[in-house]
């Protein structure tokens, strides 16, 4: 009586796991193309620059001056189109090989300012 038990309940069991297994692993692909490929690699890269110099300590010390916190701008970088991504990207890198001194350091915070208010994020520009 106890064997018929615990063989009803197994069988139960592999009955449900049976059913619920293929629900459970349902996986979803698409065949992209190269250029789709590429096109997320550059975005990824650009994304990485922009933090990268977001990250120095003299323009996050300009940011907090001017009252936008350099969190929030790190992660509007991650929403911003490719047109604007490549705005910037390409801003940032006419600016020199070398140290970024003061003047650098305006630029790249006025940059991301402006960025910050086209998409509405921050009221910087309608304070003055």
């Amino acid at each position: 009586m106890i064997g018929s038990l615990i063989q009803r309940t197994l069988a139960l069991l592999i009955i449900v796991s049976l059913v619920t297994l293929p629900v459970a692993q349902t996986a979803q692909a698409a065949i992209i193309t190269t250029d789709t490929a590429i096109d997320i690699t550059d975005r990824n890269q650009q994304i990485d620059r922009i933090n990268k110099a977001l990250a120095r300590e003299s323009v996050q010390s300009v940011l907090i001056e001017l009252g936008v916190n350099p969190a929030d701008a790190s992660a509007r970088v991650q929403s911003l189109t490719a047109e604007e991504l490549q705005t910037l990207d390409e801003s940032l890198a006419e600016l020199p090989a070398g140290g970024v001194g003061i003047v650098e350091v305006v630029g790249i915070v006025a940059i991301v300012l402006i960025v910050l208010e086209l998409l509405n994020v921050t009221n910087f520009f309608t304070e003055f």
